[in-house]
């Protein structure tokens, strides 16, 4: 009797089995390809460069594709990457600075950061949950729960409002003096320019509190503000400009004025560390008069 098996073509009656190695082989095929044609773009790019803009010719150009790699592409990319990561810092603490403020549970978030992850020396899993500090889960206290939490959130913010006083100040006075608005420095409005500055932060503030829904939309045009500020001053440095004015510049070289600068400084900067501890016993009340 013959069998099924045997009325079937040969090969047909069991799979078909492919070398384990196949699809890796695929991959590294197309890997060498790829590679091949990278190193073809750019040794093509710099023999083109060679022979149109440094007028080298056909045979000549081919000897000085190295140096045109390794000179002068290398050395004047050094300059663009030093800026481009400039760039990304500047707008990765402007970015967490917004998220911290835009969020009124922040500061119990940092805490329990730092408690989960910094005894147990896990940076990375630190840097990855502070570039996504907005999908922190939402704890049940907006406070820290440890003494030395509140003073070191207290000294944070302190902190974090002197600087972005210090930076929007420079910032409203650029975007006056660039809209043609002259704005004479006294003693007496010395605090008016710094007083206006911090508002704009501290309203973000405010609206976390007030849990405000389009708060962190609000707060998102800071980062691009910092960067505008500190590229147009950088630029006004590069280019040697005479005509662009500087608000801490013309601070800095009148004693009186820093003095008085300092002074409204200090104080102002402390309004939103006050605010916060008030904010805090405010909350502290309300539960202990819920539980009653």
């Amino acid at each position: 009797m013959r069998s099924s098996d045997d009325s079937l073509p040969e090969g047909l009656g069991e799979e078909a089995e492919e070398p384990a190695d196949t699809g890796e082989a695929a991959r590294r095929h197309r890997s060498a390809i790829i590679g091949q044609t990278i190193i073809a773009a750019l040794i093509g790019w710099a023999y083109l460069y060679n022979v149109v803009m440094k007028e080298h010719g056909w045979f000549e150009g081919m000897f000085q594709i190295i140096d045109t790699l390794t000179e002068d592409l290398v050395t004047n990319s050094v300059v663009t990457v030093v800026v481009g990561f400039g760039i990304l810092l500047v707008f990765t603490a402007t970015k967490l600075y917004t998220q911290i403020i835009s969020n009124a549970y922040s500061f119990r978030i940092l805490e329990k950061l730092t408690i989960e992850d910094f005894p147990h020396k896990r940076f990375k899993q630190i840097g990855h949950r502070l570039l996504n500090f907005q999908n922190e889960p939402v704890p049940k206290t907006v406070y820290p729960l440890r003494p030395s939490s509140v003073l070191i959130s207290f000294a944070t913010l302190y902190l974090m409002s002197w600087l972005y006083l210090v930076l929007f100040s420079e910032a409203l006075f650029f975007v006056s003096w660039s809209a043609g608005v002259d704005l004479p420095l006294t003693e007496h409005n010395l605090q008016l320019l710094p007083t206006l500055a911090l508002a704009i932060p501290f309203s973000a503030r405010v609206m976390a509190y007030l849990r405000y829904p389009y708060t962190q939309d609000y707060a998102d045009f800071m980062p691009g503000a910092v960067f505008v500020l500190l590229l147009v001053a950088s630029l006004g440095y590069l280019f040697d400009s005479q005509d662009q004015k500087f608000f801490l510049l013309q601070i800095w070289d009148e004693d009186a004025y820093f003095h008085t600068f300092l002074q409204n400084g200090l104080l102002l900067a402390f309004i939103p560390v006050f605010t916060e501890a008030l904010y805090w016993m405010l909350i502290i009340f309300v539960s202990e008069d819920s539980d009653l």
